[in-house]
């Protein structure tokens, strides 16, 4: 995923953790706020479970809306377009804010680097309202 990401951002902080840009774990506050939405649960459970570091907006909104139709959620449209608009326009800024994950608008690029708190507290809100799909 790093190549593509561009610009002066991509390139000066390429292959660098949060620790190594000089950001600081999340607030708990900002980690409850960040996985009070499904759509941020469902990026966070997504991005903690897979191999990669790094996806695109496409496959991640993906997955975020299958999560969605398979939890049957039924206060927002669970469509991959609906996901994907939201994601972008949202809950990806959101979440790079406050240092969850990177997000470089440009590329559509995802970046996670791993929060042993925010992978607990999402793995619990999944236990406790059964949406385990990842």
């Amino acid at each position: 995923m790093s190549d593509q990401q561009s610009g002066p951002r991509g390139e000066q902080w390429r292959g660098m953790t949060p620790l190594d840009r000089g950001l600081t774990t999340p607030m708990i506050d900002d980690v409850f706020e960040a996985l009070s939405d499904w759509r941020r649960r469902a990026v966070c459970r997504y991005l903690a479970t897979s191999e990669d570091t790094g996806v695109d907006v496409e496959t991640l909104a993906a997955a975020v809306a299958a999560r969605g139709r398979a939890s049957e959620v039924t206060d927002a449209d669970t469509s991959v377009e609906a996901v994907e608009r939201a994601l972008v326009e949202t809950h990806l800024p959101e979440l790079d804010r406050i240092g969850l994950l990177d997000f470089d608008e440009r590329s559509r690029a995802v970046h996670y680097w791993g929060l042993a708190t925010v992978e607990k507290w999402a793995e619990h809100a999944d236990a406790v309202t059964q949406r385990t799909e990842f």
